[in-house]
């Protein structure tokens, strides 16, 4: 249940396009603040990239923590059950990074845009 609420909450926030900050100006020769303001943009989403990009790897940890515990154990039914959590667990990871990344909003625009 957890496997199926976690897949439909990425696919909702993948759905969502990313606001990039362009720093384009309608003049042809755009004026030093502009420059100056545009290079500051551009610096605050490579922070935020690397911030998204640092979160996304502590919940994909969190994700593959308790399985990887179950690998360790001595008892055989927690062993098997993280054998079977792995397909899930993997198959989660992928849906989120290609959320993260993107990929799974330009897949669903692709599909519904043509």
């Amino acid at each position: 249940m957890r496997l199926l609420v976690l897949v439909v909450t990425l696919l909702i926030i993948s759905v969502f396009p990313v606001a990039f900050a362009h720093g384009t100006t309608t003049d042809q020769f755009p004026s030093a603040a502009a420059v100056s303001n545009s290079t500051a943009i551009n610096g605050m989403v490579q922070r935020a990239f690397g911030i998204i990009a640092g979160i996304a790897g502590l919940i994909v940890a969190i994700l593959w923590v308790p399985i990887a515990i179950g690998y360790f154990s001595k008892d055989l039914d927690r062993k098997a059950d993280s054998k079977e959590r792995t397909k899930d667990a993997l198959i989660g990871t992928v849906i989120f990074v290609m959320a993260v990344s993107g990929v799974l909003y330009a897949v669903v625009h692709y599909i519904v845009a043509g």
